[in-house]
């Protein structure tokens, strides 16, 4: 018993509330430090080590009581020590892990929409809405989300342990992962000059200024993203692969997030020099940024798991991951099992969410080409897209608090019939991508060569945006 508590170093009592002793006290009273029965925690230590790793396998505190009705979670600092900035309270362990989920899903989303522009990149589009459509509106909209997941990594990070209001900004370079998700955020903010600069807002400046807008900010942010990575593959103990490989590191997914990231910032880079000089080269270009944007999708992949482990610090702040909730022994046993599921689903919303973009930029821009469509149609159907990008966000909000299927009838079978309404409305907004792509292409050789397309319109070597 002694030992056990002899790992704690406690400051501190709140008026009014149980002394943080007593809380400890009733965790080791009622054998909440016996972790037989929980799975290896990424984010944790073994008593004694000293300071945490990301890459260590054996939790700190495993499953313990609940203290006065609600969830108890201890917020260790960077040296492994319970202090003054703990968090003790139901509201702020929701919002903690709220922060990290949306931290995951910017991330993921944004680079789902950088693999979706840069594989409808490879075609030449006859007109320049189509161009913006398929891949101009998809890098704008994913270097927003990109800036997003930054910043939120940032206020998760600079609010770190605050009893406080949270603060919307602060230098905070001590603070574990501010540094890391900063450069995230100033490389993200960085590169949506690049995303914007084929804007027609943009169209009569001067090439010289276009050029650098383009490429050159896009090597900027793709620096920026290097420097995060390289940030985050230290903060993992992952930058020595060698000593990785020996002592078993390279099997702990931490491990495989920063080094993906490290890859993608790369390849980014690569791809933004090599377009300096040739922008529609499709191997150093479309596809180098192709590939980078996978790496960033496997990443974030990775961090959603993480998540759905309750190791709300991902892969940049490992005293969150260190935040151990006390529950009741009996419903403790397996509570960090991730559900195949579950996991899959949301990446289904997400990329719900991803489609129903790219519908709702074919439904708008195409006013500017079929100009023989009746214009209520096109309101219509921009309407209707537009209600299922609404539709997949509040599914996404609806993911951030159900983690597991209820238990309660008849709400267990209204989330199946949730999730089979989701695949069939992925199914059909898939396919109208494809049947729009599809036309859009041949329509296009139509129109190149002079010939009628759909409507009876002919425009020959037509160049309408």
């Amino acid at each position: 018993m002694e030992k056990c508590r002899s790992q704690f170093r406690l400051r501190g009592r709140r008026d009014g509330d149980m002394a943080i002793e007593d809380m400890v006290d009733i965790a080791l009273e009622t054998g909440a430090v016996d972790n037989r029965d929980d799975p290896p925690q990424s984010g944790a230590r073994v008593e004694g080590d000293g300071p945490t790793r990301a890459g260590d396998s054996t939790p700190l505190v495993s499953s313990m009581q609940t203290v006065g009705g609600g969830m108890v979670a201890f917020e260790f600092s960077s040296e492994g020590v319970i202090g003054d900035d703990m968090v003790l309270d139901d509201d702020r362990w929701r919002w903690r892990h709220t922060v990290s989920y949306w931290v995951c899903v910017c991330y993921i989303l944004g680079s789902m929409l950088f693999v979706a522009g840069s594989a409808f990149w490879y075609k030449h589009y006859v007109h320049e809405s189509r161009q913006r459509a398929l891949v101009v509106y998809p890098f704008l909209l994913g270097s927003i989300l990109f800036t997003v997941g930054g910043y939120l990594g940032m206020f998760q990070a600079i609010n770190l342990g605050r009893r406080g209001a949270s603060k919307l900004w602060e230098w905070s370079p001590e603070k574990d992962g501010f540094l890391g998700y900063w450069f995230y955020f100033v490389g993200a903010l960085v590169f949506n000059v690049s995303c914007i600069e084929p804007l027609e807002l943009f169209a009569d400046w001067p090439d010289w200024l276009k050029r650098e807008m383009a490429w050159g900010a896009a090597e900027v942010g793709s620096l920026c993203f290097i420097a995060g990575a390289f940030v985050e593959v230290h903060t993992t103990n992952s930058l020595n692969v060698f000593e990785a490989v020996e002592s078993g590191r390279w099997r702990k997914l931490p491990f495989w997030l920063s080094w993906n990231n490290l890859f993608g910032g790369c390849l980014f880079f690569t791809a933004a020099m090599a377009g300096r000089w040739d922008p529609t080269s499709p191997g150093w270009v479309y596809t180098t940024y192709l590939i980078g944007s996978v790496n960033f999708f496997i990443a974030s992949s990775i961090m959603l798991w993480l998540w759905k482990e309750e190791q709300y610090g991902l892969g940049f702040i490992p005293s969150i991951n260190r935040i151990v909730p006390l529950r009741p022994a009996s419903e403790g046993k397996g509570y960090r099992q991730v559900s195949l599921w579950h996991f899959a689903f949301i990446q289904v919303y997400i990329t719900l969410t991803g489609a129903s973009f790219i519908d709702f930029c074919f439904a708008t821009q195409r006013f500017s080409v079929y100009e023989q469509y009746h214009g209520f149609a096109h309101f219509h159907e921009a309407v209707a897209s537009l209600m299922g990008v609404f539709l997949a966000v509040g599914l996404l909000f609806m993911g951030s608090v159900l983690h597991t299927t209820p238990r309660i009838h008849p709400f267990d079978k209204l989330l199946y019939w949730v999730q089979v309404y989701v695949a069939v409305k992925l199914i059909q907004i898939l396919i109208s991508i494809e049947e729009y792509y599809t036309v859009a292409l041949s329509s296009d050789e139509k129109e190149a060569a002079g010939l009628p397309v759909a409507g009876g319109c002919t425009y020959p070597n037509s160049t309408l945006a």
